[in-house]
């Protein structure tokens, strides 16, 4: 399994792509930004895993959810300063 290597991200405008595939959309500035999206992904996820994850038809960020609870729904509360569990 290859690990993302950082250097390879190429952000142009809203959108962030990894040697040519697209990787996500960031429209809104909200929760969550490209640089903590961009963080869980280096950190906790490989290029072929989350790569067949969108193949499948998942959104990025529903891919981070899925694979990383904690860390969503703690974003979520720091941001809004409410519970969501």
């Amino acid at each position: 399994m290859t690990k993302f290597v950082k250097s390879l991200f190429v952000t142009s405008g809203d959108y962030v792509h990894y040697e040519g595939k697209f990787v996500a959309r960031f429209k809104y500035k909200a929760v969550f930004t490209k640089a903590k999206f961009l963080k869980e992904l280096i950190a906790n996820h490989t290029v072929e895993s989350y790569f067949a994850e969108m193949a499948a038809g998942k959104a990025p960020l529903a891919i981070l959810r899925d694979a990383n609870e904690d860390w969503y729904y703690s974003a979520l509360e720091a941001f809004s300063g409410r519970s969501f569990r």
